[in-house]
């Protein structure tokens, strides 16, 4: 039997592996969290308001031109504010027919907005009953100098005086800013239209989804958790985000949340990443 040797070795270089491998590990580990705010984050969430309230602002602009017509006069004015400068024609019997909003080379807004172009809705069936449809589309149309395209299907869901509901579909969403880049869009959503006798009381209410990619190239998909609320009072002030609701933006590797508030007016946003890290935001235009 040979004897037990003792062999000597010198631990502190496999200490040094042992931590070499430790650090690299935590590295990695540290690699999928997301670090604190940056510039993507602030961006990407004024884009997305941007580019939500012009298509929004769209089947707006329609509800009201139909609204305006009740669907049977030809180039008649619109009483909402933003279409008192616009040439509004209907050919058609009320139950089927087109209805065209030009703006001409420009039309301005007590709001200060810029509206050029025309916007388009071929309607089957009367256009306040459960179950027609409407199809939008842009001929030139720009708003602001930033240029709108795509296909809005509109379906009535339900319509009262009070209370309308449709379901939009845009696909081949476009928006093509004045530097030239360009942001795609694609929205399936749900949006409730509680009217007033008093017009500025009416509240504009979303739920659904929305995907595509920002100007700055940045792919992404939302959802919005909580309903997103507008005003006409808010946006008689400049107000041109939801005042309250929430929404899940997944753009990248980044997670956001933004909190649109509690009905206060303004342009401020709660925003919190997967970290839930927050910090509160002005979003501008």
């Amino acid at each position: 039997m040979k004897p037990f040797q003792f062999i000597h070795t010198n631990i502190r270089p496999l200490f040094y592996v042992f931590l070499a491998s430790f650090m690299f590990t935590l590295g990695a580990c540290n690699q999928d969290e997301t670090p604190d705010f940056s510039p993507e984050d602030t961006e990407d969430a004024s884009l997305d308001a941007i580019e939500d309230s012009y298509f929004d602002d769209a089947d707006d602009l329609v509800s009201e031109a139909f609204a305006g017509t009740e669907g049977t006069s030809n180039g008649k004015k619109a009483t909402d504010e933003r279409l008192t400068c616009a040439t509004i024609t209907y050919e058609g019997d009320g139950t089927s027919g087109t209805l065209r909003i030009d703006f001409g080379d420009g039309c301005t807004d007590p709001r200060g907005n810029v509206r050029t172009g025309a916007i388009v809705v071929t309607h089957s069936g009367a256009w306040n009953i459960a179950g027609s449809s409407w199809s939008i589309t842009f001929e030139e149309y720009t708003i602001n100098q930033i240029q709108i395209e795509g296909s809005r299907t509109v379906t009535v869901v339900s319509y009262t005086e009070e209370l309308s509901v449709f379901d939009v579909v845009l696909t081949g969403g476009r928006v093509t800013w004045p530097d030239g880049r360009v942001a795609t869009r694609e929205v399936n959503r749900r949006r409730e239209h509680e009217r007033n006798e008093n017009n500025l009381l009416d509240r504009l209410i979303i739920y659904g989804t929305a995907q595509g990619t920002f100007r700055n190239g940045r792919g992404y998909s939302i959802e919005i958790l909580e309903p997103l609320v507008y005003t006409r009072t808010c946006a008689a002030q400049g107000v041109f985000i939801p005042v309250s609701g929430v929404k899940f933006v997944t753009h990248g590797l980044r997670e956001l949340t933004i909190d649109y508030g509690d009905g206060t007016c303004d342009n401020i946003v709660t925003l919190t990443n997967k970290n839930g890290r927050t910090v509160r935001y002005e979003v501008k235009k």
